[in-house]
């Protein structure tokens, strides 16, 4: 029995290191990627670059899309796939700040109408 026991610790120690590195290979994360980079070019088409605190969060998220774009050529993808994520957070702050800028401009517009109108009426 206990030669049984001795020959089957080699081979399972074979068959969890054949296994760990046929998981070492993760796949590039290419759908992250892709999020990550349309929702940086939906953050440039809406202008985010000319809001100041959108400005810093689109560059944030380029500069993370580069870091991963490093990391996926040093096949470490598992943190690849985190700096995509952290950049299409970015990307989609700057967006939503970048909406809620346009917005309170647009507000502060409107507010001015109806005040002139509001003048003019008492007139």
């Amino acid at each position: 029995m206990q030669t049984r026991r001795a020959m089957a610790v080699p081979v399972l120690g074979t068959i969890l290191i054949t296994a760990a590195a046929g998981c070492g290979g993760a796949p590039p994360p290419t759908r992250a990627q892709a999020e990550a980079i349309a929702a940086v070019r939906s953050a440039e088409a809406i202008g985010a670059q000319e809001q100041p605190q959108a400005a810093y969060h689109l560059e944030l998220a380029r500069e993370q899309v580069r870091s991963a774009e490093r990391l996926i050529q040093d096949g470490r993808m598992q943190e690849a796939g985190g700096a995509l994520m952290r950049a299409k957070a970015d990307a989609d702050l700057a967006s939503a700040l970048t909406n809620e800028a346009d917005t309170r401009n647009q507000a502060a517009e409107v507010r001015e109408q109806v005040e002139t109108l509001e003048q003019e009426h008492r007139r």
